[in-house]
């Protein structure tokens, strides 16, 4: 079986990184700074100039991302409101079904419910849809979804650069924040931004690796060629996708979403 390393930005990115096949320069060269199959994505987990500023403001050490999850989802409704009061901002505001999340969240100490990120997803769907691409049904391992590996054979430039738009317009319009919120929740209480740490300690805890796994290990195994065999496992992949890191088969090509259907 041949992998791909897609490494998404950590969980407090606006977008993610998604491998693409066919014509990745021009479709992964912004926002999702992938390549194609055969190379790395970047992996350098650094913002970028079309984050939110909600991806760099959170944490007064920089070692958590709130001092609450209420905090956090306080946090989100204020650089909303800055995003919207500034003609000039270069963000996309939340739409009112996301601030709607996030507001009720903040309310019931930064909890969201399941049907709320089910929703925040299909409003995710239904923007990308509605821009005239196919529906990018989002695999799911551990009770988490994750961005589909893509397929964008048959895109010309034009298209290529509409998808990039759109795509970075829908993510941050319907889906980053209610998306972070929830994952956050669930997965990491501490609101730690140590987001390699967690998923080490995820795999320790799966029983994937051992007690004495280390997150320079995991660099290693990351960066190594070819990737570990464990990197294939449900187990890791439910830890992976937890916490917004991925591996692509590229023999399941056809099973990638194909944004022109």
């Amino acid at each position: 079986m041949t992998n791909v390393k897609i490494k998404w930005r950590s969980i407090i990115s606006a977008l993610a990184i998604i491998v693409c096949v066919g014509g990745c320069a021009s479709a992964c060269s912004a926002p999702w700074s992938g390549k194609t199959q055969a190379g790395k994505a970047n992996t350098s987990g650094e913002p970028s100039a079309s984050q939110s500023s909600a991806d760099t403001d959170f944490g007064a050490d920089g070692s958590h991302m709130a001092s609450s999850l209420k905090a956090l989802a306080e946090q989100m409704l204020s650089d909303d409101d800055a995003v919207k009061a500034n003609d000039n901002s270069r963000d996309t505001a939340m739409s009112s079904q996301q601030r709607a999340i996030i507001a009720h969240a903040a309310k019931n100490n930064g909890k969201m419910s399941r049907s709320e990120y089910e929703q925040a997803w299909m409003n995710f769907r239904s923007c990308i849809m509605n821009r005239g691409w196919t529906d990018p049904k989002p695999p799911a391992y551990g009770g988490f979804y994750s961005v589909p590996s893509m397929n964008i054979e048959g895109l010309n430039d034009e298209q290529a650069k509409k998808l990039d738009k759109d795509w970075l317009y829908c993510s941050s319009y319907e889906l980053v924040n209610a998306d972070t919120l929830y994952r956050t929740q669930e997965s990491n209480p501490e609101l730690s931004t140590d987001f390699h740490q967690l998923v080490v300690n995820c795999l320790i805890t799966k029983k994937v690796v051992p007690t004495s796994y280390s997150k320079d290990q995991f660099s290693k195994d990351f960066s190594s060629e070819p990737l570990p065999q464990y990197f294939s496992t449900a187990e890791a992949q439910e830890c992976f996708t937890l916490y917004q890191i991925g591996i692509a088969n590229v023999s399941e090509k056809e099973s990638y979403w194909k944004p022109l259907g």
